[in-house]
């Protein structure tokens, strides 16, 4: 009894110097530049606050250079076990579990798919293959991901799931589970785009107008007349809005020197033309708010499942047949220009389109006048 009571107090010492020694939480910072993002990581250490720079280099690079210095820092501590040992199928839910908490139920449901796919894809290469992130090796990560391309035709499927397989491999070497990336080899090719031209009718958008919230038909109306994306409308403020020269400035906000919000992507940052109708949507903004064209009820800039929300709602109550989201409304101005003749260069322009093919899926909608054309050069 004596030798096991003092093995108990022997084992309550050790734990108790484990968790009295200070551990320190390594934040990684970013920060954009003109050749792109640098990185570098904060922690403390003997009481004083050490900033160390991770230089020019990409995320995922800097999530693991993190993590190399957490299990650093921890063994100068004398602790070599900081977090329990998990399987590659607990880190894809614990991954899933943090992304779910700010999904759209509707995401939540593509995410749910990409989880179930990869943990199949593992059972039926041997889970036990998989069973401690301690021990995989790059070859299993690559058998794995191999696994995937061969069992799903469907080339968006197999993008989608292999995402979200390096960002399960991500959030593993945050939160220190994984010491190091296996996935560079992982090449994720971006597929042609879907030929989906969803569009909605005048007809079809009326009755949506008449059932929705008329607090935020402005916000779709101005969609369904210029094209941009809901995030750019969301962030639209007054200096991107040029009325002497009616159009709409795409770009970068900067706040205090920082960029607080920038386009999709390059080719994102444009200039959209203003028609009528649409300079006379934002004109009747004008003096809500000092800054941003649309605010929420509240006066407050505008979160996105606010507008996104009541768009679905108001087109399911509509009892619309198309079951387009609130992007349809894009769909619908981009059709509408190659219905009317607008060269398709100059939608996939003022789409912010960054591949030629995207904008492809509208060419059956525009006017051919190629018999003509023939007629006039005599074949």
């Amino acid at each position: 009894m004596r030798k096991f009571a003092l093995l108990i107090s022997i084992q309550r010492f050790t734990f108790m110097a484990i968790i009295t020694k200070k551990i320190p939480n390594v934040i990684l910072r970013s920060k954009k530049g003109v050749k792109g993002k640098t990185y570098h990581i904060e922690y403390s250490l003997n009481g004083k606050r050490v900033r160390r720079s991770l230089g020019l280099i990409d995320n995922n690079t800097a999530n693991q250079l993190r993590a190399e210095k957490i299990n650093e820092l921890l063994r100068s501590n004398g602790i070599t076990t900081p977090v329990k040992n998990i399987g590659l199928k607990e880190a894809v839910d614990i991954h899933f579990d943090l992304k779910k908490k700010k999904l759209r139920p509707k995401t939540i449901s593509s995410y749910k798919n990409y989880r179930d796919r990869i943990i199949n894809a593992i059972n039926e290469l041997g889970a036990k293959n998989y069973d401690s992130l301690r021990t995989i090796t790059e070859g299993r990560f690559n058998l794995l991901a191999q696994k995937i391309i061969e069992k799903y035709d469907n080339p968006h499927t197999v993008n989608n799931t292999l995402t979200f397989l390096k960002a399960v491999e991500n959030t593993a070497i945050r939160k220190g589970y994984l010491d190091k990336k296996f996935s560079q080899d992982i090449v994720i090719s971006k597929p042609e785009p879907k030929l989906i031209d969803q569009y909605y009718t005048q007809d079809k958008l009326n009755l949506i107008w008449d059932k929705c919230d008329r607090f935020y038909i402005p916000i779709y109306k101005l969609i369904a007349s210029t094209g941009l994306r809901l995030g750019e409308v969301i962030n639209l403020t007054w200096n991107n809005v040029d009325f002497a020269n009616n159009q709409i400035i795409i770009n970068k906000r900067i706040e205090n020197g920082k960029v607080v919000w920038q386009p999709k992507s390059k080719s994102s940052i444009r200039k959209i033309p203003l028609s009528d109708k649409a300079k006379e949507v934002i004109l009747k903004q004008k003096g809500k708010h000092s800054k941003f064209v649309f605010i929420s009820k509240k006066g407050s800039q505008l979160h996105p499942n606010s507008v996104y929300n009541p768009f679905v709602k108001a087109r399911d109550s509509a009892k619309v047949d198309d079951k387009g989201s609130i992007h349809a409304l894009r769909h619908t101005f981009a059709s509408i220009c190659a219905q009317k003749g607008l060269p398709l260069y100059n939608i996939g322009t003022y789409l912010g389109h960054s591949r030629e093919e995207t904008t492809r899926i509208y060419a059956h909608l525009c006017p051919s006048d190629d018999a003509e054309t023939l007629n006039r050069i005599g074949l």
